[in-house]
């Protein structure tokens, strides 16, 4: 088993993927597979197999350690930084306690001399406040961020009351969920929603993918298995308010 610097099945594209262990004040990069980018084609090659670490041809362990000398000049730079930012938030500070009391000093002193207490206009009506109703609060769209994967499923997920399962997250209408594809094991899979908002989306490795939801009602979402479509067990339901 070597690394292949093209498909050797299609002649596409491949794309190695890394495990990253620390060691010390640096890292090593080990590489754990191989595949080809083009869907079509599911050649694939899993180096965790290989029985001895020389039947890994070619060498890609990175070792990277920062030298301590390296990072006084960034030492000194962030101390500097912070002292000047220090001397900024004491003036700031200053400012805003000094000029509030200088104001407020001579407005009492201005009313002491020139009104008298009769004089003061007590017909005005005070000002209102607008207050920011719920209908205007949930106008607001959000995203909402699910990372999945074939071992814990949907991540997060919310109780809801009164019911026995743990798969829901609540959100309202016109908001986006972001699914992000946290798998370190298969590199690819499919992310099905049963109700057919969309088609069967490919989550390549890292991948992202998101949709926005607008009409309310509940909506469940599965992971299977590519190409076959065999559902794993991770279920996500999404509650549209």
């Amino acid at each position: 088993m070597k690394f292949a610097e093209k498909c050797p099945k299609c002649g596409g594209d491949v794309q190695t993927k890394n495990l990253r262990k620390s060691i010390g004040l640096g890292f090593v990069d080990i590489p754990v597979a191989q595949f080809c980018l083009d869907p079509s084609c599911d050649w694939y090659q899993d180096f965790s197999e290989a029985k001895k670490a020389e039947e890994i041809k070619e060498g890609v362990l990175q070792i990277k350690v920062p030298s301590i000398k390296d990072k006084i000049p960034e030492i000194k730079k962030g101390r500097n930084i912070l002292v000047l930012g220090g001397v900024i938030v004491c003036i700031l500070i200053l400012i805003f306690y000094l000029i509030p009391q200088y104001t407020q000093s001579k407005d009492i002193g201005a009313n002491a001399t020139g009104t008298n207490a009769s004089e003061i206009d007590t017909t005005r009506s005070p000002v209102e406040t607008p207050v920011e109703t719920d209908e205007a609060a949930s106008a607001e769209v959000q995203s909402h961020t699910i990372k999945i994967d074939i071992a814990h499923g949907f991540i997060p997920l919310i109780r809801v009351a009164g019911r026995a399962d743990n798969g829901y997250i609540i959100i309202n209408r016109s908001d986006t969920i972001v699914w992000t594809n946290e798998e370190s094991q298969r590199y690819r899979f499919y992310l099905v929603s049963k109700e057919r908002l969309f088609d069967n989306r490919l989550m390549l490795d890292m991948g992202r993918f998101s949709y926005q939801f607008n009409t309310s009602g509940n909506y469940t979402f599965v992971l299977a298995e590519y190409p076959s479509l065999k559902e794993y067990n991770a279920t996500g339901r999404v509650m549209v308010r």
